[in-house]
């Protein structure tokens, strides 16, 4: 009984369509770097996303499990639909990646995974899913954070209102007689929601067949998870009152969340199985003869339009040489910028140009760890026009006026969102070399912004 089982199991992973799905997301993978390169730097290296590095197996998993249960199947043919859908995701990765658009280029990247699947293996819903699954990875849940932050306060100040603790609240900030507490990004719930999720998803999956159920058993683990934040929110701020902030937990309050959070989970699943439908699921023995044979037309158009799209193709062919010109200039007053491919003075003034090749893609003027405003010097007032933006500067008894823009094929703006519209029309022409104007001007007489 044992050993059928495990030639069972041996037989399933060495199987044509499971063994095609480990290869192509090898493929895909391959030649996009790049963009696994921002997910490493945005995602799996951020807590709220340190699940990331769970989400391949489990999405290969269940690829396993449909191969075992004979739903993954290959197509004999080439489909005329997916084909579509696969060049227009890949068109689209050519031009975010191009345009150096994260949340385009992210989301290209899971179309292109999605629609590859659907091309190489006759369509149903479950094949669909344990590619979607890997959204949990992308790190462009961001977008949630004000939103969820909001959410947070409203319903902590509402708890709040029950404890007798007198309450003051301004915007995210919450004071107690104690102390003061800020409900920032970390304290949205987002970490919580996106696990929730997740498993959630999975569980339905796996286990729940009726529509109703899966929107029910949903939003219970959206909820739950958003109800278990706001809690641990309410406890901490009731202990920092009580303990005069001096609990170890005001340090560490991100675990205390997890304490609370893992019970809510375990009655969460004991309800979920209540929902779940063992009895009438269907399971499909895995046997040889439902490897079919593959279309290799589709195998080739996998190939071809993933290779022109390719990101890890464009690094390679591009040159990533940094030239930094009249280095002796660099221990000015600068700015901090990263992965730029040249720097010009101009003169002898500290009027700088910085180049970006587009190679690697964070390389852009509007990187979100970039600091254009010099270390020390603080803001008093600024002026932004058309194409350049103007800061009146001051450090201690000094002025200075900094002038910014970004840069595209001679066309400068002052803002990154006109800037990025730019970037994505230059893209179309494969057009991704873009630059930053840095000027920094000491007053000699009093400082006058003018547009």
């Amino acid at each position: 009984m044992t050993m059928n089982k495990h030639s069972s199991v041996i037989s399933v992973l060495f199987s044509k369509p499971f063994l095609g799905i480990l290869l192509l997301f090898t493929v895909v993978s391959l030649l996009n770097i790049p963009v696994l390169i921002t997910l490493w730097r945005h995602g799996f290296d951020d807590g709220t996303y340190s699940h990331a590095f769970l989400i391949p197996f489990i999405s290969l998993y269940l690829y396993f499990l449909l191969a075992e249960t004979g739903k993954l199947q290959f197509r004999n043919e080439l489909a005329i639909t997916p084909t579509v859908l696969l060049v227009i995701s890949c068109y689209l990765l050519f031009v975010t990646a191009n345009a150096q658009i994260s949340v385009g280029y992210w989301g290209a990247l899971l179309a292109v995974f999605i629609t590859s699947v659907t091309m190489l293996y006759r369509f149903n819903w479950y094949i669909v899913f344990p590619a979607a699954f890997l959204i949990f990875i992308f790190p462009f849940w961001g977008i949630l954070v004000p939103i969820l932050q909001n959410i947070s306060v409203v319903a902590v100040t509402y708890m709040m209102s029950f404890t007798g603790v007198p309450t003051y609240v301004e915007a995210e900030i919450i004071t107690i007689p104690a102390g003061v507490f800020e409900i920032a990004g970390g304290c949205s719930g987002l970490r919580y929601m996106i696990v929730s999720l997740a498993i959630g998803s999975l569980f339905i999956f796996l286990n729940i067949r009726d529509t109703k159920k899966a929107v029910l058993f949903l939003s219970l683990t959206i909820l739950g998870a958003l109800l278990t934040n706001w809690i641990r929110i309410t406890a901490l701020i009731l202990i920092g009152e009580y303990t005069n902030m001096e609990s170890s937990l005001m340090d560490d309050h991100n675990t205390f969340g997890w304490y609370l959070y893992v019970p809510f989970m375990i009655l969460l699943f004991q309800f979920g199985n209540r929902l779940s439908n063992h009895a009438t699921k269907e399971i499909v023995p895995f046997t040889e003869n439902k490897v079919n044979s593959i279309s290799y037309s589709s195998i080739l158009a996998i190939i071809t339009l993933s290779t022109l799209s390719s990101t890890s193709l464009k690094m390679i062919f591009s040159s990533s040489n940094i030239q930094i010109i009249n280095t002796e200039k660099t221990n000015r007053i600068s700015p901090l910028i990263h992965h730029f491919s040249g720097l010009e003075f101009e003169g002898n003034t500290n009027k700088r140009t910085y180049f970006f090749n587009g190679v690697s893609l964070d390389a852009k003027p509007t990187y979100y760890e970039n600091e254009l405003l010099p270390a020390g010097w603080q803001v008093l007032d600024k002026v932004a026009t058309t194409d350049w933006h103007r800061y009146l500067l001051k450090q201690n008894n000094k002025m200075a006026i900094l002038s910014t823009a970004f840069e595209i094929d001679n066309i400068k703006v002052s803002s990154p969102s006109s800037f990025k519209k730019f970037r994505l029309i230059k893209a179309l022409n494969g057009n991704h070399r873009t630059k930053l104007n840095w000027y920094f001007e000491p007053c000699i007489s009093p400082c006058v912004l003018s547009n």
